[in-house]
């Protein structure tokens, strides 16, 4: 499916939205405003805005709040892959250098503070107090789930349910914040509004468990680097299937060989394919299908439109990418 099927219907939308960053960048001290420049050129799919709009069109046209809606997503966004590329230390994002290794990590920490804060201005400037409201405590979410999958990997915590309760909070909050935001602006009312926030927050789910499947079946092809999890010590659902459809022997084994410190590429290619071949993949392309059901169950209270055609092809091309 290609991509411009599902934002055929908002273009004139993102171009509005892209006009707005690019203001943004316009508008700031020189010292920042080549690094917002070379940020915003590498834009990624624009999953979240695209988000605000289709579920804003559910209901009405966009308007302005919508707009700002869409920009105060991204600029918390960006903010945040700003300090978790320092956190990681990572050298690439979206196939471009990343910002602190192009300039340095605190070049970096300073551009997302300085995001986090020009979305408030925002926000302020523009009296849109209830969609600061509604976003904010996703962003705390947010690092609540980071911290969470932090502490898990400093144990062998095999829980799906802890492992639901962490991609909750570090993926599905400001994806669900999104719906929810397009949702409010576009005039929905409170039960559309919870339905389609939601909506937001299994989909962020979905996201979430097709990267972490992607972390074991990925290649060279998909541009997807595998093992990153395993070496971070990140139990992910693929891991947890695995576990459940171990013996005891089996677990003691496996649990042994997660434990081994440090991880040479031999045993993570090894725990990969001891995942595969014990339908750690296939059990978690069920837990998709399950999240994907109810997706469909909650959008078929809606009435049908472009829209609502979109975010059912979004939600499958989510479902079926390989990077």
């Amino acid at each position: 499916m290609s991509f411009k099927e599902i934002t055929n219907s908002i273009n004139k939308d993102l171009d509005k939205f892209e006009n707005l960053l690019q203001d943004i960048a316009n508008d700031s001290d020189i010292a920042v405003s080549g690094i917002l420049d070379y940020i915003f050129e590498a834009k990624g799919k624009r999953v979240r805005p695209i988000l605000v709009y289709l579920t804003n069109r559910l209901f009405s046209e966009p308007n302005q709040s919508t707009h700002h809606a869409a920009v105060l997503v991204e600029l918390m966004h960006t903010a945040t892959l700003l300090h978790d590329d320092v956190v990681d230390k990572a050298a690439l994002r979206r196939g471009k250098t990343t910002v602190n290794n192009k300039w340095d990590d605190k070049t970096a920490v300073l551009t997302g503070d300085y995001l986090f804060a020009k979305a408030m201005k925002l926000a302020t400037d523009n009296d849109e107090y209830k969609l600061f409201d509604i976003i904010t405590p996703a962003i705390m979410r947010l690092s609540l789930g980071e911290l969470q999958q932090m502490n898990k990997s400093k144990s062998f915590d095999i829980s799906k349910n802890r492992y639901f309760e962490v991609i909750k909070n570090k993926t599905a909050s400001l994806i669900s914040v999104c719906c929810k935001s397009g949702a409010y602006t576009g005039g929905a009312d409170e039960r559309q509004i919870a339905l389609l926030e939601e909506f937001g927050e299994l989909l962020g789910m979905i996201f979430q468990i097709k990267d972490d499947i992607l972390d074991y079946n990925g290649s060279e092809k998909t541009g997807k680097l595998t093992g990153i999890d395993i070496l971070e010590n990140k139990i992910t659902l693929p891991v947890i299937c695995t576990w459940k459809n171990m013996c005891v022997l089996e677990q003691r084994d496996f649990k042994e060989l997660w434990l081994t410190e440090p991880k040479d590429q031999e045993l993570v290619d090894g725990i990969i394919k001891t995942v595969i071949f014990n339908k750690g993949i296939s059990g978690s392309y069920a837990v998709i299908d399950d999240l994907k059901k109810k997706e469909l169950q909650l959008l078929a209270e809606l009435p049908d439109s472009k829209a609502k055609a979109a975010l059912i092809k979004l939600l499958d091309y989510i479902i079926d990418r390989d990077k």
